[in-house]
């Protein structure tokens, strides 16, 4: 196998092998989950002259979980959920020592960086990577240079991350380069999810089947940072454990200003953000800086981030921070979710009574044989903000002329064979082989890749890809992977070339975008980050059932690179016999179950 250690990585790979030799000499670190999270929850660090390398221990166990009061197991990093958040400074170098004690594989990602020069750790078995074989180490180091803001991490295998493994990644601004460095007070992190109460393998199960029709599985309820409630009377099945819970609290100082970098992590659900009787200022999306625009509620999808400004100007009372899901764009059917998620915002002085606020939304009583009305929030937590009102901060022209034109249609169909309804981008249902990831087939300069890899090549550096979504049916929140992408168009019906208009003028640059239902989205970004990136719906089940194509970009100039030993390593274990893709997480019988 071919590697490479050039001379700009050669404090890198010297980091990455003291720490792998000490990970193997000094378990305790790692064996102790008590140790752990002291180094993986320190303060913000403070600014330094130089930047700094900042590790994170991390162990992933089975454990089980009652975040909103119904137990069902989980996976957790250092036992906790939301993971532990990796607070950084932007120039910064992440270390991140995985301790795998799981009796399976896993992978991370870390949604939002850009991994330039460090492509191999993207997370994406199949793509960038093996696995991370059950029972093993494996660190994970990249740069922050390129990037900053509000992003995040999760597992990228197997489904595993709906089952709990997920948590913040922000990047500091340093205070000279800092916008917006007076305009708030203070800063608090708002995790919004989706969640069920079952673990991913029985739901998978069911999904891929044909019984679903290809409906994936419906959230039971919601949670803000990791809390929430559920009403025990409506549990499906009546026999799981279920008792009290909290919901999460916001401590507010009156007449302060709070920058909320709100991260949406669920499995499938859209959101719409707000507080009661406050508005909201929006100052970035997906770590790009905006001009400030002014909302009232905040749709956000899956796989999105955003920071607001709130300023605690109202009387002194306790008020409501809404989640409201997207109804309209999750399976119809019978279920048992609350489509309202409620955490409290508790202004000092008054009391820690629940809040009496009331919402935008105040259903009328229907009259004598009409349909009560829908709360509108269902609908607008389906759609984007509005994109010709969001412009980053620092213009950059829009990206031409296109070199590379990508007309991306998105479908689902039943197997004629199975089935079982799968998705499918131009026609093709992605499955990869997460032990022969496309970096390590790229050695090979006259590799050829199967039909089902959905491998696009980009040979040539500084050309303009544009991709335009085709969208009939359901949203699809689209991210890609290696990027942050320059938004041109979105909206309902057929885009057009040449008709349809574009945001032409310093267009909204991100890394995830919804493309809604029957409708386009279309996005464009250089090719000047050698390496292979995924681009793929980010509604989970969607990603087992084939919604993923991969740029293998400037494959010459990746070839080059080689790979690191540590991460080639990997690949030489091999897959698990019997191993069946799309399986999830299914817990041991409760007698053999791994303690939490």
């Amino acid at each position: 196998m071919q590697t490479t250690s050039p001379s700009s990585w050669l404090w890198r790979s010297i980091a990455i092998a003291l720490l792998t030799t000490l990970t193997l000499l000094l378990s305790t670190p790692l064996s102790n989950p008590h140790n752990a999270p002291a180094l993986a929850h320190a303060q913000p660090p403070a600014f330094t002259d130089t930047p700094r390398n900042r590790i994170f221990f991390w162990k992933v166990t089975y454990s089980t979980l009652a975040p909103d009061g119904v137990t069902r197991p989980v996976i957790l990093v250092n036992e906790k959920y939301p993971g532990p958040k990796i607070e950084v400074n932007r120039g910064d170098f992440v270390t991140v020592v995985i301790e795998n004690a799981l009796d399976v594989s896993t992978s991370f990602h870390w949604h939002g960086m850009t991994m330039r020069d460090d492509p191999w750790y993207d997370g994406v078995p199949g793509m960038n990577q093996c696995p991370i074989p059950p029972g093993t180490n494996f660190t994970y180091a990249f740069g922050t240079d390129n990037v900053v803001g509000t992003h995040w991490w999760h597992a990228h295998f197997e489904n595993q991350y709906i089952d709990g493994l997920v948590g913040a990644l922000i990047i500091r601004e340093p205070p000279a380069t800092n916008p917006f460095l007076h305009a708030y007070d203070e800063e608090r992190n708002v995790i919004l999810t989706d969640w069920y109460h079952q673990a991913t393998g029985p739901l998978l199960k069911k999904y891929l089947s044909p019984e679903s029709n290809g409906h994936e599985p419906v959230p039971n309820s919601g949670l803000i940072n990791g809390k929430g409630s559920f009403d025990c009377k409506n549990v499906i099945p009546a026999d799981l454990p279920c008792g009290p819970s909290e919901r999460a609290v916001f401590h507010f100082i009156p007449n302060r200003r709070y920058r909320l970098r709100i991260i949406n992590t669920a499995a499938a659900a859209s959101f719409l953000f707000s507080i009661d009787g406050h508005q909201l200022l929006v100052i970035e999306a997906d770590g790009t800086d905006l001009n400030p625009f002014m909302v009232d509620s905040l749709p956000i999808n899956t796989g999105q981030r955003y920071s607001v400004i709130v300023v605690t100007n109202q009387e002194i009372a306790n008020y409501w921070m809404r989640v409201e899901f997207g109804m309209d764009c999750l399976p119809p059917g019978v279920h048992n979710l609350d489509p309202i998620v409620l955490g409290e915002v508790r202004y000092a002085g008054a009391g820690i009574a629940p809040p009496t606020s009331v919402g935008r939304f105040v259903p009328k009583t229907p009259a004598k044989g009409q349909d009560p009305e829908v709360n509108p929030a269902f609908v607008a937590a389906c759609e984007d903000l509005d994109l010709f009102a969001l412009h980053p901060l620092k213009p950059v022209p829009i990206l031409e002329p296109i070199s590379n034109n990508y007309d991306v249609r998105v479908s689902f169909k039943r197997d004629p064979v199975d089935g079982i309804v799968r998705g499918l981008l131009n026609g093709i249902s992605f499955y990869g082989d997460a032990w022969n990831p496309t970096i390590l087939q790229n050695l090979n300069e006259g590799a050829a890749y199967n039909v089902p890899e959905h491998v696009m090549q980009l040979n040539r550096r500084d050309a303009v890809v544009q991709i335009i979504i085709h969208n009939h049916g359901g949203e699809h929140p689209f991210h890609l992977h290696g990027h942050t992408f320059q938004v041109i168009a979105q909206g309902p019906g057929e885009y057009e070339e040449g008709k349809t208009p574009i945001n032409s003028i310093n267009p909204l640059r991100r890394d995830t975008v919804t493309a809604p239902r029957d409708g386009f989205a279309v996005i464009r970004f250089k090719v000047d980050n050698p390496g292979v990136w995924s681009f793929h719906c980010h509604i989970e089940w969607h990603v087992s059932t084939g919604l993923v194509m991969q740029f293998l970009e400037l494959p010459d100039e990746l070839r080059a690179m080689g790979i690191p030993k540590h991460v080639g390593k990997l690949c030489e274990t091999p897959a698990p016999a019997g191993f069946k893709a799309h399986t999830g997480f299914m817990p041991a019988p409760a007698a053999a179950a791994a303690p939490g």
